[in-house]
């Protein structure tokens, strides 16, 4: 009797450990088909903030939806403050040369990308390391953001204009003292024509990026107005704009700019972030190397990055192996060209030239395109700090002042930018 009893109840408890396989395997059956849908994805749609114009659609959104049909993308328009409080949080996050990682962390939406790279395979190997540690040093050291092109930097010339004053052209290598020396050699007035030597950068001007912090990140006093190297730049700034006949000359985007002196065939030479003249212009010219120092320049450029709050991280991760990817990167037209793509492994075997020579032509033929090159991205430091951005703006004023105001002496100036800087760096944190 007891043996009956006993085989029973075992009977009982693996009937109803089948009927809880079965309930079970039901479960994930029914889990699995609501995820794949009979082997395709579920459709979802990842919201971007960024990108309305017809060539970001055509250079990013439509290839990711053609090659997953699955995705589909929302455009969102507002501030993060505003999105966050109308619960449109971006998932795909569009950065412009690192000024919006702040708000990003202001926001809480900073994501480490770390892992989720590791996991899906993104091959992390093909950027330059100080390119990707640019990014790194201002997101607290983590990989909040990929960038997705750079800006490149070189002297541009009009071979035209030296030629006129029998001048040896720009040579690769030069630093800004040599530069300045030539400058005075191609400014003056020739068959009735003004002539300008040179425009030397206010506006971000690579040197700020290179001699590391502007503000101590630990203590958050000012360090730009005492550095020897920024001060060097500041006296070199004031004699390039005293030479006779080269008086200041404005930003790309003012009135009278030097992009627009440029095209008219009156500068000679412009070192900036280079972007080649209008073809329509007629302009004979090429460049040299960037004049800095020998620790390289910033690369900069525009990146992006995910979401924390972003529930479909996964495929995102999906969607940036596509936008990386070599071939699309070289056809993509929103990010300059393929001269600007963030690796360097494009240019050295040749298919970033050739795509560029393809697409614009003969521009691009003939010019001494190794100077975009040549030189390294220069070190970051390790930590910034959240004043470093504002101290940009600092300089650009205190430039112009500089070469605009009379009777200016630079020791003064930049004792008074000093304690400028320190009253600025107090109010913006009597603001958080």
């Amino acid at each position: 009797m007891l043996k009956f009893i006993l085989n029973s109840r075992i009977s009982l408890l693996f009937s109803l450990f089948l009927c809880c396989l079965f309930v079970f395997s039901g479960c994930t059956s029914k889990e699995k088909e609501e995820v794949s849908n009979d082997g395709e994805p579920e459709p979802i749609t990842l919201k971007i903030h960024f990108g309305e114009d017809e060539n970001f659609i055509q250079s990013f959104i439509k290839p990711a939806e053609e090659k997953y049909p699955h995705i589909t993308f929302e455009h969102v328009e507002g501030s993060y403050e505003e999105l966050n409080a109308a619960g449109s949080t971006p998932d795909i996050l569009f950065h412009w040369n690192k000024g919006g990682l702040a708000d990003v962390e202001e926001y809480e939406l900073a994501y480490d990308m770390t892992d989720l790279i590791e996991q899906s395979g993104f091959d992390i190997s093909r950027f330059d390391p100080n390119h990707l540690a640019e990014w790194q040093a201002a997101a607290n050291g983590e990989t909040w953001a990929l960038p997705i092109m750079t800006s490149r930097f070189a002297l541009m010339y009009n071979k035209d204009i030296f030629d006129l004053f029998g001048v040896e052209y720009p040579k690769d290598g030069m630093n800004w003292e040599e530069v300045v020396d030539l400058a005075e050699k191609v400014t003056g007035e020739r068959n009735g024509t003004e002539y300008q030597g040179l425009y030397m950068p206010k506006h971000e001007a690579p040197i700020f990026w290179t001699v590391g912090n502007l503000v101590d990140p630990e203590t958050d006093q000012p360090i730009w107005p005492e550095d020897e190297q920024i001060r060097e730049y500041f006296s070199l700034y004031k004699r390039a704009y005293s030479i006779p006949g080269n008086p200041y000359i404005p930003e790309h985007w003012e009135e009278g700019g030097w992009v627009e002196l440029f095209e008219q065939g009156k500068l000679a030479m412009a070192a900036q972030f280079f972007g080649a003249p209008n073809p329509e212009a007629n302009i004979n010219w090429d460049i040299a190397t960037y004049p800095e120092p020998e620790n390289g320049v910033p690369s900069r450029g525009w990146a992006l990055g995910i979401s924390a709050t972003s529930k479909h991280k996964e495929d995102i991760m999906k969607v940036f192996d596509l936008w990386f990817s070599d071939e699309q990167l070289l056809n993509n037209t929103f990010i300059r060209g393929p001269l600007y793509v963030p690796y360097l492994h494009l240019y050295e075997d040749g298919s970033a030239l050739e795509k560029a020579i393809e697409r614009d032509g003969e521009i691009w033929e003939n010019r001494n395109m190794d100077a975009l090159y040549s030189l390294p991205v220069a070190d970051p430091p390790q930590e910034t700090s959240d004043y470093n951005e504002g101290a940009m703006g600092a300089i650009d004023g205190a430039l112009y002042e500089l070469v605009t105001e009379d009777q200016i002496d630079l020791n003064t100036l930049l004792r008074e930018k000093y304690e400028a800087e320190q009253n600025r760096i107090k109010d913006e944190k009597g603001k958080k």
